[in-house]
């Protein structure tokens, strides 16, 4: 009996032991992200960057008369949207708005995802130490969610309409008072509004 006693504690150590080795592993775990900084050229122009992980990254901007230092958080870093082709002014098409409406259609189908791009584009032109122009949701058509109803064609020039969608190639375009921001799947729609956000910025070139 005394034997089963002594066998039974040690088994009773030996787990102990091993539930403590795996709580030290699992609270000293190190940080599975990794900082990679790194200098981006526009060919002008040099910026720092850190891509802290595959959905964060950050650029540095001076803004205002003071040069103050700004840093731009953003899913995707510069040299990993190069391969987006942008056509067309983007800076110049908005730079006198009054109002800059961003659209989506509410047939498409679109998730959450979208919204993400959304959200990188206003952040941007509605901040007040960027551009500071007042930028609201709307949709294409007649929805159920009572969004306002604008279109490429409800673009005026004082107030631009920046259409998010899905499409055959991801790009970046203009059409007379409308910005097309567009994907083949809605995480390149966020590759593609990042793009725009940097070239609109100056960080990337068209």
């Amino acid at each position: 009996m005394k034997e089963d006693n002594k066998t039974v504690y040690v088994i009773l150590v030996l787990v102990g032991c091993l539930i403590g080795f795996g709580a030290f592993v699992f609270f000293n775990e190190p940080n599975t992200y990794v900082e990679d900084n790194y200098v981006y050229s526009n060919g002008e122009q040099m910026f720092n960057v850190t891509k802290v992980d595959a959905n964060e990254s950050y650029v540095q901007l001076y803004v205002g008369d003071g040069e103050t230092p700004y840093l731009i958080a953003l899913r995707n870093d510069p040299v990993s949207l190069e391969d987006i082709q942008v056509e067309g002014v983007l800076n110049t098409r908005i730079y006198n708005d009054e109002q800059i409406w961003l659209t989506i259609n509410p047939n498409a189908n679109l998730s959450s995802k979208t919204t993400v791009a959304v959200l990188e584009v206003d952040k941007i032109i509605d901040n007040d130490n960027l551009y500071g122009i007042p930028a609201n949701a709307a949709m294409t058509m007649e929805n159920d969610y009572n969004y306002p109803v604008k279109s490429c064609y409800d673009g005026t020039d004082k107030s631009t309409v920046i259409f998010f969608t899905l499409g055959s190639e991801t790009k970046v375009y203009t059409d007379e008072y409308c910005i097309i921001i567009v994907g083949t799947t809605e995480d390149e729609i966020i590759r593609a509004a990042d793009r725009f956000v940097l070239t609109l910025l100056g960080v990337m070139q068209a």
